[in-house]
């Protein structure tokens, strides 16, 4: 079956730029939160470890399970999972559980979704994108990635300047369920 190639590929990294946004909001928002209520560089850290250390570890799993199992199907998970995540902190936080511990174990969940998504997006983009302009997409999807990366922190202060942190979580849990919405439509056909 051959599918419209540039139309999916233009979907998916729309959807994983929005998502990864989204994602790049909520931990950054968790960090500025953190740092203005603690004013503590060690409760910083312990967020950030938490953040980023189960990623580090679970992706070479993930990248296992990314060669083995259906890559769309993964990244559909890992987005559920983040969103479902992020929507029981924010539940708990508006009904008054704001503890630095709930921050931290969230922090780590979430990271635990992101280890899986990520080597499975790096691994769904040669099955959409032909050979040939694998390279030119992978470059624009760094490029975007990097400018993601960039604004999130700046977005998110002030964002947390002008809201509460739940609207931030409640941004990133529609933004990942918009993924995997788009996810769904996105054909896994050979390229043409």
């Amino acid at each position: 079956m051959k599918t419209n190639w540039k139309k999916n590929t233009l979907l998916f990294l729309l959807s994983q730029t929005i998502s990864l946004f989204g994602s790049s909001l909520v931990q950054y928002a968790i960090l500025w939160y953190i740092t203005l209520n603690t004013k503590s560089g060690a409760m910083m850290t312990i967020s950030i470890i938490c953040g980023f250390l189960p990623t580090f570890f679970l992706s070479p799993f993930a990248g296992v399970w990314a060669d083995r199992y259906n890559r769309k199907t993964l990244i559909m998970l890992s987005d559920s999972f983040i969103a479902l995540s992020t929507l029981l902190l924010a539940i708990l936080f508006l009904m008054g559980y704001e503890s630095m511990g709930l921050l931290f174990v969230m922090s780590a969940l979430r990271s635990i979704g992101t280890g899986i998504q990520t080597p499975a997006i790096g691994a769904f983009l040669p099955q959409i994108v032909p050979e040939d302009k694998l390279t030119k997409v992978n470059g624009i999807n760094g490029s975007v990635q990097s400018m993601v990366m960039l604004v999130s922190p700046m977005i998110s202060g002030a964002l947390l300047s002008m809201a509460s942190i739940e609207s931030i979580f409640f941004i990133d849990v529609v933004y990942s369920c918009n993924s995997c919405f788009s996810n769904i439509i996105i054909s896994q056909g050979t390229c043409s």
